[in-house]
């Protein structure tokens, strides 16, 4: 049911795709084919999906007779109460503070599997495996995984959604697939312009390729990507037109990969802060005449014909062949066929410029450890990044390794995004999915990963807290309330199983369950008042639908929402 109204939703996308299959290309030059225009940038979701999905929690009771909810009220308890509970709690084991909060940071949070790897092997060991994911056996996950569809068959990214998110669930390589989805965050592209989604995901796949790699080879794979290629108008960046008379080049492309892919928009000292001149202002990091410059190094490259996707190519005939001057650097201009190797040209200049480094690796830091490091912290990793040409499986070594990863000012200080509260919630409680519910959580968060809202992506590194605003808020709720919840449909096909927690003989009192489901969902120890309020709610009986009960009330509170 889902595919066929997934398939009307993009009815027009197919529709231009099926148009565009009787056309034929020219020979020389090529004539670049326009993608089909989605008729929205937003895809509809069916008013049955929205629907089914918030269902209220009953007034009286808090769980329905054919059905579980969420608990309606939260039980309040006095300040002796807490103080006392908190007096009695035995200290947080800290191996396991550090081991859940290295699982939230390199990767989507624990599950109990990994939290069991991350303690038999150790932090270092773990961080060693990951930064190694073709060492790891993913074969048993990858049953689980969303089938890769087929893209002749396209639903506007909603089964190519399905499948990455199911990879953030489900694979072992956690590492390498956090790092797929920052370097989608600082690199975005998105269906609602590309138009199909096969090329979002080749690109998401070219990533995760070079996720652990090579920054200096991300780099020149980015400026040959079709996707992006589309995304940012490189398609459309010639030095000619096709009577051979000269136009001004494309800029956008050259403009977004100096401000926010490479060097950033400020000249930086090797800490990440901003280099000042002698009146105190702020150098920039780059001239709009480097912007000119870059965007005509990178004329020449197209997409010949939409509908087969077979990658990008190079016509001589579009390239400016003359010399270049890039950040103060000359690059001599290449003709023919060889002009395409301008590409590695302007990636070395980037790669020399001595705010890269620091920018990068900020940024890095940013995403996986803390948006307010100290500028010691930057200048460690910067340098490792530097010495290493860019290494950034050394690079991501440097920032899980260095000591103030694991300091109190970064340990649980972090906000969430959607996508990691999400998937976070669903690995701790081991929720089987084939990834339906995923994509309309994402949906109404705003948070689907082949739809970022604009070459910003969802929010700029050090501002994730734009995210948490009273409505997403009232969504995440909402949504918990789905994740507990035992009813399935087509949209809502999310579901985990209680049974465990409710046959292990050492949970049968409300305290231990509730120290278990604290451990379990948070790897950190649950706030005193929480704590108390959920024995309270538990009321001296333990069923099903108290666990269920207590879960979203877990979910919904603060302390889950601690990164």
């Amino acid at each position: 049911m889902h595919r066929i109204l997934a398939l009307t939703r993009s009815a027009t996308v197919l529709a231009a795709a099926i148009a565009l299959a009787g056309q034929s290309v020219a020979a020389a030059p090529p004539r670049r084919v326009d993608p089909p225009k989605p008729a929205s940038s937003m895809r509809a979701i069916p008013a049955t999906a929205a629907r089914g999905m918030f269902r209220t929690a009953p007034a009286v009771t808090p769980f329905g007779a054919t059905r579980t909810a969420a608990p309606s009220v939260v039980p309040r308890i006095s300040s002796e109460a807490a103080a006392k509970l908190a007096t009695d709690a035995k200290p947080y084991d800290q191996n396991r503070l550090r081991a859940g909060h290295l699982l939230r940071r390199a990767g989507f949070g624990p599950s109990p599997g990994d939290m069991a790897e991350v303690l038999t092997l150790g932090q270092t060991a773990w961080i060693d495996m990951q930064l190694n994911p073709s060492s790891i056996d993913d074969s048993a996950n990858e049953a689980k995984f969303y089938p890769v569809p087929d893209p002749l068959i396209d639903d506007f990214g909603y089964s190519w959604d399905l499948h990455w998110m199911t990879r953030m669930l489900y694979s072992r390589k956690q590492l390498q697939e956090k790092m797929t989805l920052v370097w989608r965050e600082h690199m975005p592209v998105s269906i609602g312009k590309i138009g199909w989604g096969k090329p979002p995901h080749d690109y998401e796949q070219m990533l995760r390729r070079n996720s652990l790699g090579s920054f200096r080879q991300m780099l020149a794979d980015l400026a040959r990507d079709p996707a992006m290629l589309i995304y940012l108008d490189n398609n459309y960046n010639s030095a000619f037109d096709y009577e051979g008379n000269p136009v001004p080049p494309n800029e956008n492309y050259a403009r977004e990969l100096l401000q926010l892919f490479s060097t950033g928009p400020q000249m930086l000292n090797m800490d990440g802060t901003p280099v000042l001149a002698g009146d105190g202002s702020v150098v920039p990091a780059y001239t709009e005449q480097d912007v000119r410059e870059t965007a005509r190094a990178m004329t020449g490259w197209y997409i010949e014909d939409y509908r087969e996707w077979t990658g990008s190519l190079f016509y001589e005939g579009f390239h400016d062949p003359g010399d270049k001057t890039i950040l103060g650097q000359t690059l001599r201009g290449r003709s023919g066929p060889d002009g395409a190797n301008e590409v590695e040209d302007v990636v070395d200049i980037l790669m020399d410029h001595p705010s890269t480094a620091p920018f990068i690796s900020k940024m890095l830091i940013q995403k996986l450890a803390t948006e307010t490091p100290t500028s010691g912290y930057v200048q460690r990793v910067a340098t490792v990044f530097r010495n290493s040409d860019g290494n950034l499986k050394q690079t991501v070594r440097a920032i899980l390794t260095d000591a103030e990863f694991t300091s109190d000012a970064v340990v649980r200080t972090q906000f969430k995004s959607p996508l990691e509260h999400l998937v976070g919630a669903a690995r701790a409680t081991e929720t089987v999915t084939e990834g339906h519910s995923f994509y309309y959580w994402m949906y109404f968060t705003n948070h689907l990963p082949y739809l970022p809202p604009s070459v910003f992506s969802f929010y700029r590194p050090g501002k994730k807290g734009a995210l948490v605003t009273a409505s997403q808020v009232v969504f995440l709720d909402q949504i918990a309330e789905d994740l507990i919840d035992t009813y399935t449909d087509d949209y809502t096909d999310a579901s985990f199983s209680v049974r465990a927690i409710l046959d292990n003989p050492k949970l049968k009192k409300p305290k231990k369950v509730v120290n278990y489901l604290g451990d379990r969902l948070l790897a950190a120890p649950l706030d005193a008042s929480t704590k108390t309020a959920l024995i309270d709610y538990f009321g001296g009986r333990i069923t099903e639908e108290k666990v269920r009960g207590a879960i979203w009330l877990i979910l919904t509170s603060p302390d889950f929402q601690r990164n």
